[in-house]
């Protein structure tokens, strides 16, 4: 398993923002924009979640086409089990719920989550809703990328940043096989109750 910042992600994604998308962002705040993106979600999802269906955070190309997702889910519990929710990334759409809610990036009402944990948490501020929409979608892309060039044959290619995330390769029957699990917080969040009840 590899830690994320000891990689070249980190510079991968500085350099590509800057001569892709003409943003300026230090490498050594790559990092800071998974949080804010992982904590985003987490907490745009707590608040829209439901025991009646799925709900989903998309993130999406201009195009529309799925690049990754979030869904929060409740599972009933059996006996006595208490029910629990689960939150799951995928990069996979077919793994996406067909039911339930779904959110994205393109609605400007999610910004604000975005905008608000990245000034409390980093004093970073978002010049406006396009800044948003691409520096979120440009490090999952990445993410997904750095993955897919590094997958190797035999092996479980890991990558991980503490306390936000796990994401991983796999070569199944010659097939690349994606994974990203939440990690700590980002998990823990969903799992509040005091916030929503439907």
């Amino acid at each position: 398993m590899m830690e994320f910042n000891s990689t070249n992600l980190p510079h991968m994604i500085s350099r590509g923002l800057y001569d892709e998308k003409g943003y300026d962002v230090a490498e050594t705040h790559i990092d800071k924009l998974y949080y804010t993106l992982f904590f985003g979600v987490a907490n745009i999802l707590k608040d829209n979640k439901s025991k009646e269906a799925p709900t989903t955070f998309m993130i999406t190309e201009v195009s529309g086409k799925p690049v990754a997702a979030a869904t929060v889910e409740y599972f009933d519990g059996k006996g006595d089990n208490p029910g629990n929710w689960s939150l799951v990334w995928t990069f996979d759409p077919e793994t996406i719920p067909k039911e339930g809610t779904k959110l994205d990036l393109q609605n400007d009402l999610t910004h604000s989550y975005f905008r608000v944990i990245a000034g409390d948490k980093y004093g970073m501020k978002f010049y406006d809703r396009t800044s948003i929409v691409t520096l979120m979608t440009y490090v999952v892309e990445q993410l997904y990328k750095w993955l897919d060039e590094n997958a190797k044959e035999g092996e479980v290619v890991e990558i991980e940043l503490d306390g936000i995330f796990n994401a991983k390769v796999e070569i199944v029957d010659g097939k690349k096989v994606f994974a990203i699990e939440p990690m700590g917080e980002v998990k823990t969040i969903i799992k509040d109750d005091s916030a929503i009840e439907k």
